[in-house]
């Protein structure tokens, strides 16, 4: 895409993203448990619940991104998904408690990272595709 430059990348359409990602992301998970569809604390039920909450959510965040700042919809979903990590990174070095308690088993979170990334910058694709309208050929050389 010819939009995927650092220039229309906008560190305030990131926060609002993550932001909305995050608040999705706790109301599906709060919904999947107070429902009863996934169980509670640890085992298998509930990290799949996890990255269900995880895929609704970032998907959402990138989907609100991409429909208003339509340039760079990738860069705007790998953002979203980099200041996860740093916010995770961040809290574990200032929050009480070990590294232990702040992490899981590596290939957990490293599933749940890359879940993130493809469920933002999916969301973040299908809003621009939204914004600019799927059936209309864009600039020359972008398909």
């Amino acid at each position: 895409m010819h939009s995927e430059h650092l220039t229309n990348l906008h560190p305030g359409w990131v926060v609002i993203g993550w932001l909305i990602a995050a608040a999705i992301t706790s109301g599906v998970y709060l919904a999947l448990v107070g429902t009863g569809l996934f169980p509670q604390g640890a085992g298998a039920g509930a990290v799949l619940g996890v990255g269900v909450a995880m895929a609704v959510g970032f998907f959402a965040g990138g989907l609100f991104v991409g429909v208003r700042w339509s340039d760079a919809p990738i860069l705007h979903g790998g953002a979203i998904t980099f200041l996860s990590v740093a916010i995770w990174f961040v809290g574990t070095l200032t929050l009480p408690g070990s590294f232990e308690s702040w992490s899981g088993p590596a290939p957990a979170v490293l599933g749940l990272i890359l879940l993130q990334l493809a469920a933002s910058v999916g969301g973040g694709w299908t809003g621009r595709r939204m914004a600019v309208g799927s059936g209309e050929p864009e600039a020359a050389g972008e398909r």
